[in-house]
């Protein structure tokens, strides 16, 4: 079927409360749209129990950056349905791009506050002060007049199928765009899941059956012994599947599954409470990590490591960390990328990591 993506451009101009989103391997096209209330927001992941609609929740909750929740007014699954709803109801629109001159740090500069902050970091690994801790950046650039969030979604859903493809727009969170590989929480039925998604590797010569290093074994089982322990705490039934090896388009990473069931469908904030930030993005232990990223990274993360996808206390529950991730700004581009590090991680290593995990979403536009 021949679609029209633009259409989506027409509706983030008109600064509409919508996302479209692809579930991993399903193809399947969801959309989202909120007609004629109030957008709801939150300052507690506690809040969300028994709410339903597309989250965007950020890393750290603050008056700039709320827990969203666009309210499923109007839901429609696959294409066809999709841009039929679309073309009879949104007008197509030129949406004027300005063109701004942005103040941007050199690469070389850029590189140079990597470094800075990655010492700081490295100082409270090796005083044991964390174990692990996550540092990580953007990167910003002139957006073109020919970019279009759209198509760039499309391109998205192609280029990489095992990921959780999503195009989101709100007023109070801007627009963003991204195709995650991390799982936080599913929910079907009483039954719910959530893995343990950490180390990276090239693609390039390495396979499922790829051996990994010591740094990286032991970064992914922080994770992992943080989820299997908060399942233990909450009395939970699981099981648990891995670390085997996970490939998200040119990078592999090892993943471990824990498949659990769930006593209460009605109190899922509480559970995403408990479980946001995990390790995989914040470091361990969390309250320690939490407070280093907050005081020393020098930027504010906003809904990048953050979550995001549908929520359900009926219907399925859906939620993906929002990584390989960009915010889409009417004159600017703003990419994200991040690593996890510990007291034995070489920065040279550590930072081409984040130039891999940038040129995902980067590859997908022309610049």
């Amino acid at each position: 079927m021949n679609v029209d993506y633009s259409f989506l451009d027409t509706l983030i101009s008109q600064n509409q409360s919508f996302s479209l989103y692809r579930i991993p391997e399903s193809g399947i096209l969801v959309f989202v749209l909120q007609k004629g209330r109030k957008l709801q927001s939150f300052k507690h992941l506690s809040e969300l129990n028994g709410e339903e609609g597309f989250v965007l929740a950020p890393f750290m909750i603050s008056a700039q950056n709320p827990v969203v929740l666009i309210h499923p007014d109007i839901t429609l699954t696959g294409d066809k349905e999709i841009f039929d709803f679309l073309s009879k109801t949104v007008m197509p629109s030129k949406v004027e791009k300005l063109q701004a001159s942005l103040s941007q740090m050199s690469g070389f500069e850029i590189q140079a506050e990597y470094r800075k902050v990655f010492e700081i970091f490295k100082t409270a690994l090796r005083s044991n002060i964390c174990k692990k801790v996550v540092l990580s950046r953007k990167y910003t650039i002139n957006r073109s007049k020919q970019f279009s969030s759209g198509k760039t979604f499309e391109m998205a859903c192609r280029a990489y199928p095992d990921a959780f493809v999503y195009l989101c727009h709100t007023p109070l969170t801007g627009t963003w765009c991204g195709c995650s590989p991390e799982l936080l929480l599913s929910a079907k039925g009483l039954t719910g899941q959530t893995a343990a998604l950490a180390g990276t590797k090239k693609i390039s010569g390495c396979s499922e059956f790829c051996d990994w290093d010591q740094k990286n074994r032991v970064e992914q089982q922080i994770v992992s012994d943080y989820l299997e322990a908060l399942l233990l705490k909450k009395g939970m039934t699981y099981s648990k599947d891995g670390p085997y090896t996970v490939k998200a388009g040119k990078l592999m990473h090892l993943k471990t599954v824990f498949d659990f069931q769930i006593k209460n469908r009605e109190k899922l904030g509480d559970l995403l409470e408990s479980l946001h930030p995990t390790p995989a993005v914040c470091g361990y232990p969390r309250k320690e990590a939490y407070r280093l990223i907050a005081e020393k990274e020098g930027y504010d993360r906003s809904y990048y490591s953050g979550f995001t996808g549908m929520l359900s206390s009926t219907g399925n529950t859906d939620l993906y960390v929002n990584l390989r991730c960009m915010k889409i700004e009417p004159e600017s581009l703003t990419f994200f990328a991040g690593g996890g590090l510990l007291a034995s991680s070489d920065i040279e290593t550590e930072w081409e990591e984040t130039e891999e995990k940038l040129r995902t979403m980067l590859s997908l536009v022309k610049v």
